[in-house]
């Protein structure tokens, strides 16, 4: 139970303070896509980047409070001090105020020019972000939905307790893990057309590193780097939280071991159920040529 003097501060923030209509002139590079389609992957590899500062998956650009425990879980992650992130706030007249103060401070303490953001979810607020953030670059992670609902029945693998990891017998039903793969990469695919606007496939990621980065970074304006496929190598400050990360994958050499494992894990039950619910968009998005596999 919130102690009074958490929900009085909580409250001082409910009047007003959400309610804006900031408009950022900065251009950061935000990051979405189904959970479990390399949005990390390609986290990491931007972060690598000189130019961009993208830190651990703070929710931000999505969030509609900003909670105690959000606080208390922010400064572990981005290791602020509890009283300086809520001074930052209090120094803030809105919201997205505050969000663009503490990214700017976050990407200046590691001495890069632009900040980034990675979360899934920001694939279903681009509204939201890119009215506040208008000259944003957004990246949508896409992957063969059949992969991404193998993964996602057995997502998440473990969770952090007290600092400790805690394994987790996680089986979630298929159907409602390919309805999640349809409902997300639709919701960016609104946007096609839309310059701040680009879509990377996980498997084109894996299998092509460097032209598949040369085309994201051309889109971003930025220089290309080879140190950004040189990712696991390179140690950065920006990313604290990989010591323990929820996709350890993320921070070691490419590997192509989850490429198509749908072709063992999936029943004939489950091929009839995904083509029933998403083989028209597969075969959209140049999977399959047809509903015929």
């Amino acid at each position: 139970m919130k102690s009074l003097i958490e929900r009085l501060w909580e409250k001082t923030f409910r009047a007003g303070w959400y309610r804006t209509d900031h408009v950022s002139e900065e251009s950061p590079v935000v990051i979405g896509g189904c959970a479990r389609s390399g949005t990390t992957l390609m986290r990491v590899m931007l972060d690598t980047h000189p130019n961009i500062y993208c830190g651990p998956e703070t929710g931000l650009l999505y969030l509609r409070t900003m909670t105690h425990r959000k606080i208390s879980n922010l400064s572990r992650k981005l290791e602020i001090h509890e009283e300086d992130l809520k001074a930052m706030m209090r120094g803030t007249a809105s919201y997205f105020r505050f969000v663009e103060t503490l990214f700017d401070y976050l990407r200046q303490r590691v001495g890069k020019p632009r900040w980034g953001d990675k979360s899934p979810q920001n694939v279903l607020h681009l509204d939201r972000i890119l009215h506040h953030f208008p000259d944003a670059k957004f990246i949508h992670m896409m992957r063969d939905g059949r992969d991404t609902a193998c993964s996602l029945r057995t997502f998440p693998q473990y969770r952090v307790v007290d600092g400790q990891r805690v394994e987790l017998d996680t089986s979630n039903p298929l159907d409602r893990c390919v309805r999640r793969w349809v409902h997300d990469v639709e919701a960016g695919m609104r946007y096609r057309g839309d310059p701040r606007y680009i879509e990377v496939k996980y498997e084109d990621l894996i299998e092509s590193d460097e032209e598949t980065l040369i085309r994201v970074f051309e889109f971003l304006g930025e220089p290309w780097d080879e140190q950004v496929t040189k990712y696991y190598e390179i140690k950065s400050p920006s990313r604290s939280e990989d010591k323990m990360p929820q996709n350890p994958g993320a921070t070691k050499p490419i590997y192509r071991t989850a490429y198509g494992r749908w072709r063992n894990e999936f029943t004939e039950e489950d091929k009839r159920m995904f083509k029933a619910t998403a083989g028209d968009l597969l075969v959209m998005l140049g999977y399959e040529e047809n509903n015929d596999w």
